[in-house]
């Protein structure tokens, strides 16, 4: 059984956390719940576990301060896991400078935890049986140097320089042995370091709207997840992202996809063709009508459409079909519980009724 430690201040967290998962059935036993980064590390001093999961946030010593304290003293060389809110990413992106191998973003995926104690516990079992000078030594090298040039490049939108920049990495991880864990660690890095540059082109946004940026496109189903092609395409990606983030023009290109919008409407309008009209990242589009209207482009071509459509029932004696196809629905029926969905009724009874909803 590999020896687990939970770290949280608030109890029913760490009670929640020890009947979320079958820790046995997994090949864990918990044999310390501490409630703060003072009493986990007092306990490490006379006690040895495998893995420790905890809060960053936490009074007496955070858990960020404890994992600097046991990796700094060489107290522990226990596999370590942070728990973190969205606030805490500049917390997260300091802990991988400690070899802090996971984060979970609160409140905790059963699935996502499950996936990272299998982890543990398989590099666990090669590190005993001594197979593989690299996964058995249980290190995970962090490639800083190889990381941070490729950030650079990417924040520049060097094209050929981010290519380059993804090989040296990928070279040097190749020569590792390519171990899961080290592509894992040094993916995680960049992700964070890439949230926080996003935060700061642009002080508006928020940093869950970039964590589900990465989490669309960077899991790119055509590519294999954390492969060198893989990585070079969300590169390139993201770098057009953050010079859009940039040049800050969200007004300017809004009005002007908002006004392509009023006037054709009826055509076949899409994000992705409106971001190159306007070369525009198709996902800073999406984000903008996001934050904006609070809905996405497509909701927001539909109630542009339902309006006129309400106007052209009230102001026309054209036949309902004939006002779906002006507003650019060829399948009536889909114009009919699209406008139910809009304006509560039927276009025939809105029409009846003047514009009324009853």
């Amino acid at each position: 059984m590999l020896r687990v430690m939970l770290v949280d201040d608030e109890p029913f967290i760490m009670q929640g956390l020890s009947v979320l998962i079958d820790w046995e059935g997994l090949g864990y036993k918990i044999v310390k719940m501490a409630a703060n980064g003072g009493e986990a590390y007092e306990y490490l001093k006379e006690n040895s576990v495998d893995l420790i999961i905890s809060d960053i946030s936490m009074p007496v010593m955070s858990g960020l301060d404890l994992l600097g304290k046991i990796r700094q003293e060489g107290l522990s060389d226990a596999y370590f896991v942070v728990l973190s809110g969205y606030n805490d990413f500049d917390y997260a992106r300091q802990a991988i400078r400690y070899t802090c191998m996971d984060y979970l973003l609160k409140p905790i995926n059963k699935d996502e935890l499950t996936d990272i104690l299998k982890k543990v516990y398989e590099e666990g079992r090669m590190v005993k049986r001594e197979e593989d000078d690299v996964r058995a030594s249980g290190k995970v090298v962090l490639y800083k140097k190889e990381l941070d040039e490729l950030i650079k490049s990417i924040e520049t939108n060097e094209i050929h320089t981010i290519n380059m920049r993804v090989d040296a990495l990928y070279d040097e991880i190749y020569n590792a042995g390519m171990n899961e864990d080290i592509v894992a660690m040094n993916l995680n890095y960049l992700q964070v370091q890439l949230i926080h540059l996003a935060v700061e082109q642009d002080e508006s946004i928020d940093q869950e709207e970039v964590l589900n940026y990465i989490n669309e496109n960077v899991y790119d189903a055509g590519k294999t997840k954390g492969s060198r092609v893989h990585i070079k395409r969300f590169a390139l990606g993201y770098a057009d992202y953050l010079s859009q983030l940039r040049r800050n023009s969200s007004r300017g290109v809004l009005a002007e996809v908002e006004k392509e919008i009023k006037l054709n409407y009826a055509d076949n309008l899409t994000l992705r063709d409106l971001s190159k009209k306007y070369y525009v990242n198709p996902a800073y589009l999406g984000q903008m009508f996001k934050k904006k209207y609070n809905q996405s482009f497509k909701d927001y071509l539909c109630t542009v459409r339902i309006n006129e459509a309400a106007s052209m029932l009230l102001k026309s004696d054209d036949k309902i079909a004939l006002i779906s196809e002006k507003v650019g629905y060829k399948d009536v029926d889909y114009f009919i519980q699209k406008f139910i969905e809009q304006k509560g009724i039927t276009p025939a009874k809105y029409r009846r009724n003047g514009g009324k909803d009853e």
